[in-house]
């Protein structure tokens, strides 16, 4: 017989950062956020160059069935374009209590 899970077959993923291929001008702030905004996460700002020889890493430590990652500048003259985005992600458990 087969085992289910309580969480419908949804694991939970420990995010342990995000390497990106960008670039631009200004400042780029990241976030984490869970299921409905429960929890977030704010990574610290990375510095953007219109050329780079490097694919800056912002390591965090956040824990969610689901996470979304947002982008974003706060200035109207500054602006960003990625290339590759990747996310370093493993699940760390096959269900929440519950």
């Amino acid at each position: 017989m087969a085992r289910t899970s309580q969480g419908g077959g949804e694991f939970v993923y420990h995010i342990a950062g995000v390497r990106l291929r960008v670039v631009g001008s200004g400042s780029l702030r990241l976030f984490y956020h869970s299921l409905d905004n429960v929890r977030n996460l704010t990574l610290l700002p990375l510095p953007l160059s219109s050329a780079s020889a490097i694919e800056p890493t912002r390591l965090g430590n956040f824990r969610s069935q689901r996470t979304q990652l947002e982008l974003k500048t706060d200035s109207i003259d500054e602006y960003f374009q990625i290339s590759k985005i990747v996310i370093f992600a493993k699940p760390s458990a096959t269900s929440l209590p519950g």
